[in-house]
């Protein structure tokens, strides 16, 4: 570990200022002086000027990428010892990384354990290697006096000779540490998240033998909360420690088992069934489960949740894998907890499709006889100048005579191509109700991304505005942001051909893409919705009310009003009045009702 009393500079390059931010943030314990640069160039000139003792490089920044940065840092010889870390979206560009002289990488996003452990390896790396320098620049200079006076130096040259070899015995003896250190978990000694994802990847690319199958055991302790509230920090470390011995006395040395953080831990094993490997995971939970932890004179017995995943040819990637396991686990939790619940994709699969299909005759039905119906929420201005908006929303009466929610037929129609004709149906129904309400009434009606790249979505849409003689300046289309990727230039046609009549739109469930920033810059939108998963948890997650102040203050500079989704208590809404939040639509406000319902 780097002394953190020691004066060091650290530049970190990316476009992106949220992921300056939290750079700057994770490495606040470090003490170190923070250079920073958003473009190539202008890191570059920082180099020049200041060089600094190391460099976090984003990869993929525009006019000039991280990898030619890399290479002109390089190739200054005053500067080619700075080691240089490079940030990216995706391990494929690690190998160019490595070649254009970078030492290290880190897959965004980036994790604050893992970026210190990182930096402080190849800060000690980078000291010792100027130590090595300097030594082998004294054994020189002795090499030149021995020439002169070699019977007079002869104990010195041994002596130097014998510290070197300490020195670099000592280095081997650190990197030997290093290493174990950046593949291994520091409290239980385990492999850590990198190596497991490691070992997954070169499962994903074995040609398995049909008699073998690989299962993936992801494990989530229920109360170990309670332990580090109740007990401290030091007893949570403590049962965690138990917790990995207890795994390794239950799996075999062929097994994989590592902790992935938190108290999450998991085990990558192979069997001949999934009936074997389910079996073999109610014995791995029943001795958790009844395994007492002892801490002063209290005992603490925990259960888990957890989910067991069969590796098949369904799982593409380490990344779809985490993502499965996570989910199949959430379930076991929305169980209550101990519970172990399975994910089996073919049979999953099956069940789903049938579901799917039988849904399929239930829309046309419901657009032949009309089955449909519109419900509203209020959007509701957190400040007075505001004007008065809602939305609505499409509801499925049943054959039972109940009300189907969305998530039960708009995924459907959406995979079967059937969902053009819903939107017109909402348009159409939507205009009507607008057509008899007050001019002051804005109201808000989604669009998906089918309807989009039709090529006369505007078409469609100015015929129903001349049909029911409604005003565009109270309309907003509201368009999801995936919906708009996978649209970019239909969306942008839309967008274009309608704003000019006076129509608003909004990008909806905004910050759940993976370049969400990019296209508020390219879409002319009225309005930003911040998705709910970010805002859901803004009274109690620190990060979640960054991320909102984050999107909040890049929408305000660009002169687009935002609109703060799922919002249930008066605590969060403190807080988006805090950070001067537009709008906001939630059950706090108002729950959805009929839209006949609706007076102004």
């Amino acid at each position: 570990m780097i002394n953190k009393n020691a004066t060091f500079r650290i530049l970190a390059v990316d476009d992106d200022p949220t992921t300056i931010n939290v750079i700057i943030s994770h490495l606040k314990p470090l003490n170190a002086q923070m250079l920073i640069a958003t473009s190539g160039l202008a890191a570059l000139e920082i180099v020049n000027s200041t060089p600094p003792d190391l460099i976090i490089l984003d990869i993929n920044m525009p006019n000039m990428t991280g990898i030619e940065v890399c290479r002109r840092i390089k190739e200054d010889p005053k500067n080619k010892h700075i080691p240089i870390l490079f940030l990216t979206g995706s391990e494929n560009d690690s190998s160019e990384a490595f070649a254009a002289g970078g030492v290290d990488y880190i897959v965004k996003p980036v994790r604050s354990e893992e970026l210190v452990a990182r930096v402080n390896t190849h800060l000690t790396l980078s000291n010792l290697v100027e130590s090595l320098d300097r030594a082998n620049a004294m054994l020189e200079s002795a090499n030149e006096s021995l020439e002169i006076k070699i019977n007079e130096r002869t104990k010195e040259l041994v002596a130097a000779n014998a510290r070197l070899r300490r020195e670099v015995d000592e280095r081997r003896r650190l990197q030997d540490k290093i290493t174990y250190l950046s593949n291994h978990d520091f409290v239980t000694r385990m492999f850590n998240r990198t190596s497991m994802e490691l070992e997954l990847k070169n499962v994903l690319e074995l040609s398995v033998p049909r008699n073998t199958h690989y299962y993936f055991l992801f494990i989530d302790l229920d109360q170990f909360k309670v332990i580090n509230d109740t007990c401290g920090h030091i007893a949570g470390d403590e049962l965690l420690r138990q917790m990995a011995d207890l795994l390794r006395s239950l799996f075999s040395s062929d097994d994989i088992i590592a902790r992935l953080g938190g108290d999450e831990f998991a085990v990558l094993f192979s069997l001949d069934s999934l009936d074997h490997a389910i079996r073999r995971t109610a014995t791995i939970k029943d001795a958790i489960e009844s395994y007492r932890f002892e801490w002063g004179e209290e005992a603490y017995k925990h259960t888990l949740s957890a989910a067991l995943v069969e590796i098949d040819e369904s799982i593409d990637s380490v990344s779809h894998l985490m993502s499965i396991a996570e989910r199949t686990c959430f379930e076991s939790k929305r169980k209550g907890g101990s519970e172990v619940s399975v994910y089996n994709f073919t049979k999953q699969h099956i069940d789903k499709t049938h579901q799917q299909m039988r849904i399929i005759p239930l829309i046309h039905q419901a657009l032949e006889k009309d089955l449909f119906t519109l419900y509203y929420q209020e959007i509701t201005p957190i400040n007075a100048e505001n004007g008065k908006k809602i939305e609505v929303l499409i509801r499925l009466m049943g054959s039972d005579g109940k009300i189907k929610p969305p998530g039960q037929f708009i995924p459907v129609a959406e995979k079967f191509h059937i969902i053009t004709e819903i939107d017109k149906w909402v348009l159409r129904n939507a205009f009507s109700a607008l057509a008899k309400m007050p001019t002051n009434v804005e109201m808000s009606i989604n669009l998906s991304g089918d309807f989009i790249a039709k090529s006369n979505a505007d078409a469609v849409i100015k015929t129903y505005v001349s049909e029911y003689k409604v005003s565009p300046s109270q309309i907003c289309f509201e368009i999801t942001e995936t919906s708009a990727i996978s649209n970019l230039e239909s969306t942008q046609a839309l967008i274009s051909s309608l704003k000019q009549l006076g129509f608003k739109f909004a990008l909806d469930d905004f910050g759940t893409g993976t370049s969400s920033y990019e296209y508020l810059k390219l879409l002319a939108v009225d309005y930003v919705k911040i998705d709910g998963m970010f805002v859901r948890d803004v009274d109690k997650d620190e990060i979640s009310q960054k991320m909102v102040e984050s999107i909040a203050g890049i929408a305000q500079a660009k002169g687009i009003k935002v609109v703060a989704e799922c919002i249930e208590t008066a605590e969060s809404l403190d807080i988006l009045r805090k950070l001067k939040i537009d709008y906001y639509q939630g059950y706090y406000a108002h729950i959805p009702e009929s839209l006949s319902n609706f007076r102004p």
